[in-house]
């Protein structure tokens, strides 16, 4: 089987210049980024690892690479405002594109740009038209009532058939609009000769291997144009993509690349193909180099003029061609080497899709994650992935390149960890550096961001505070954004991954509160630290949130002047019952006194009844008197209960507001004490002034008491004399013996 290669293989000049240019600019500044992919190329970008960022997130001494699509002057403006380094790697041909506009714009024209409004080029374009422009991907999208003269031009990779037609009508357009119309063909000179390879190459071949980025617009065109042509066209991103490559029984098979394609890929297609034995010979496709660049290329056809036919190269001829002679290696580059011998030291390799002399050795400790090397391990022609490390012996003329087997698995380790971290998977990033608006890390060939919003729950003021400290992340989905029709973009850099300790730590604390607040239920009884004290209570600290105890339930103390510091101490544990719940608000009030036995249960423990205690008259009302036990603590002494004998008026009363007194407690109801002075004071027998008589009612001639009259007063506890007469309580309900003395006279009555 025959395979046929186009002449412009490989990348363009362009690109070729851009990627020396950040290659250089690298070495040169310490801190490089881009506002937009270098190329759309997901593996050179990956390879140059240059980070992406915005402009507000770069800081003055920054460097930053404007892309090969070029970018507009009001950016320029804003980098230099910024005081940041500016690398321009704009390819020529689309700078002489601004360049154009520019000028047009100052004349007075209105520039037409056909191509796709959201592609870098495109948008750096119409801001050198300062927005005197339109863009468009048909002519009917014209509008030519607002000037007089138009410039038209096309995005650099445009389809340069489809230009041609476009020109014809939007021309025929303006002349019946009586509008003054100029074209410039403004389509790469690559672009249109591998164009015009597919069309060539289509007609002899089979099978079609369109060998691009998926990203890249002109290798989407090319594949596009291809399937036109031919039913079998593969899209070849990787080396992977050649697997679903149906080619048995095929004549002729025809390779095609887009301008950002390296080389490298190509050979890697050819050398799998070799290995495979499919293919007897290589052809090559040469432009007709009198084909007109900047005019309108015709409408191609299928007849092959004697310039066109294909030359048959040898596979070697076409590697060389191809792959630019002697291959350039740079540390960090990923290669494959095939094994040639193994000893006790390593292994010596040759780097695939090298030259002859291009050796390698991977060193015993080079070539195993875990540190164990068996040489026997690597048979001769083993294929392994490896990556380019520093010449160890710092003899830059030792042309053996330092290779590590090891690194290569560690990236690949990484990178499946990061298949993970897309699934959804908590990871965790310590390298990381400070830039304008978050941080950056790596793990394997992914680049990580970190947003300052996105580090903590809340702000972050100092970047600086996070930078190489262990960071939990999760990857966040990717910014779905939606073109003019609704449809999804494209991820721009698939290398990148926007990550987040925030989500962790928010859907922690989310679980923390539900598992806090499912404890925090009114009844409930919890432990917290005294935080704070305020006038109207004192804020407890619950560990997650606080809770408040409001005055009135700290103590049972009836002092209105109570305060927190009265019963708490800061920075001391208490138990506490919760009394209301308010989760919407966050509001939880506890109280502490509820806990805490009643005055009056602590007086039943201290003072059982029938216990005499001293305290202090309080309060005297008109039913009584209030006694303190003690701070907090009184009782009523009843007003029948302040002195022995019968007390009407309270105002009488022996005792006065603040007189020590002694009582004894009586009984508990409830919450009252109910005390008594008069059960502590002695009983005072009452004095007889009358002459007593004897034992048969006679005067006993020494005006003392009879023994009859003696023992009926000691019967009764109480007695008064009035008039003459000495009457016996004790007899008021029961008997009632009265004597009287009438002079001389005796008389008993009973």
């Amino acid at each position: 089987m025959q395979i046929i290669l186009s002449e412009h293989c490989g990348f363009c000049k362009g690109v070729e210049r851009s990627i020396k240019i950040a290659t250089d600019a690298k070495v040169k500044y310490k801190k490089l980024f881009c506002l937009h992919p270098l190329i759309h190329n997901a593996k050179i970008t990956g390879e140059l690892d240059i980070p992406i960022c915005t402009i507000d997130q770069l800081n003055a001494g920054d460097s930053v690479i404007i892309s090969a699509h070029g970018d507009s002057p009001q950016t320029i403006d804003l980098l230099n405002k910024k005081g940041v380094n500016i690398v321009d790697a704009t390819c020529p041909f689309v700078a002489e594109i601004h360049k154009k506009v520019a000028e047009k714009v100052e004349s007075g024209y209105q520039v037409i740009i056909l191509g796709d409004e959201n592609h870098a080029e495109i948008k750096g374009t119409a801001g050198w038209c300062h927005g005197n422009c339109q863009i468009v991907l048909s002519p009917d999208k014209i509008d030519f009532s607002v000037a007089d003269k138009y410039f038209m031009v096309a995005q650099s990779t445009y389809d340069g058939t489809l230009f041609d037609i476009q020109a014809k009508k939007i021309s025929e357009i303006a002349r019946k609009s009586r509008k003054t119309l100029e074209i410039h063909k403004s389509i790469c000179y690559t672009t249109l000769y591998r164009q015009k390879e597919v069309e060539n190459i289509t007609s002899q071949c089979d099978v079609i291997l369109v060998v691009g980025d998926k990203e890249s617009a002109n290798t989407q065109k090319l594949f596009l144009k291809a399937r036109e042509k031919c039913e079998n066209v593969y899209y070849i991103s990787s080396i992977s993509d050649l697997k679903s490559v149906r080619i048995e029984n095929n004549r002729a098979l025809g390779i095609i690349s887009g301008a950002s394609t390296p080389k490298e890929l190509i050979m890697e297609v050819f050398y799998r193909m070799s290995e495979e034995k499919i293919i007897d010979s290589v052809e090559e496709v040469k432009e007709d180099a009198s084909a007109p660049v900047e005019e309108t290329v015709a409408t191609p056809t299928t007849e092959k003029s004697e310039s066109e036919a294909p030359k048959t190269i040898t596979m070697e001829e076409g590697l060389k061609k191809y792959g630019v002679g002697p291959r350039t290696y740079r540390e960090g580059m990923r290669v494959k080497a095939r094994v040639i011998s193994a000893d006790v030291s390593g292994i010596s390799v040759a780097i695939e899709n090298g030259g002859k002399n291009d050796s390698g050795f991977i060193a015993k400790d080079e070539a195993e994650i875990d540190g164990s090397y068996d040489p026997a391990n690597y048979p001769v022609d083993t294929l392994l992935d490896v990556i380019i490390i520093p010449k160890k012996d710092g003899n830059d003329k030792n042309k053996t390149i330092n290779l590590s087997k090891k690194a290569y698995d560690e990236l690949k380790v990484d990178d499946e960890h990061v298949q993970r971290i897309l699934a959804g998977e908590e990871f965790t990033l310590e390298h990381t550096q400070e830039i304008k608006g978050g941080l950056l890390g790596k793990i394997g060939t992914y680049t990580i961001f970190i947003p300052a919003s996105q580090i903590r729950i809340g702000y972050v003021s100092n970047l600086s505070e996070y930078t190489n400290k262990p960071l939990r992340l999760k990857a966040l989905p990717p910014r779905e954004e939606l073109d003019e029709e609704g449809n999804p973009k494209k991820q721009r850099n698939p290398k990148r991954i926007v990550a987040s300790q925030r989500v962790i730590l928010e859907a922690e604390k989310e679980a923390r509160d539900e598992e806090f607040w499912s404890k925090i239920y009114v009844g409930a009884i919890v432990s917290g630290k005294v935080k704070r004290f305020a006038d109207f209570g004192a804020f407890v600290s619950l560990k997650y949130m606080d809770g408040l105890v409001h005055n009135s339930d700290l103590s049972w103390s009836k002092r209105r002047d109570i305060k927190p510091s009265d019963v708490l101490e800061i920075n001391k544990v208490y138990d506490f019952i919760v009394l209301s719940v308010d989760r919407e608000n966050g509001k939880i009030g506890l109280g502490y006194k509820q806990l805490q036995k009643k005055p009056i249960e602590i007086a039943q423990e201290k003072y059982p009844i029938g216990t005499v205690v001293n305290g202090k008259v309080a309060k005297i009302m008109k039913y009584g008197v209030f006694v303190e036990l003690e701070p907090g603590l009184d009782g009523l002494v009843h007003i029948s209960q302040i002195q022995h004998g019968y007390l009407e008026n309270i105002n009488d009363a022996t005792v006065k507001e603040g007189d020590e007194v002694s009582v004894k407690v009586m009984s508990y109801d409830n919450d009252k004490i109910t005390l008594s002075i008069k059960e502590t004071l002695p009983i005072v027998e009452p004095e007889v002034t009358e002459e007593a008589v004897d034992e048969e009612g006679k005067k006993d001639g020494k005006g003392k008491k009879g023994k009859k009259v003696k023992e009926e007063v000691e019967e009764g506890p109480h007695s008064f004399v009035s008039g003459g007469s000495t009457v016996s309580l004790g007899s008021i309900f029961g008997n009632l013996n009265i004597v009287t003395d009438e002079g001389d006279g005796d008389k008993k009555e009973e």
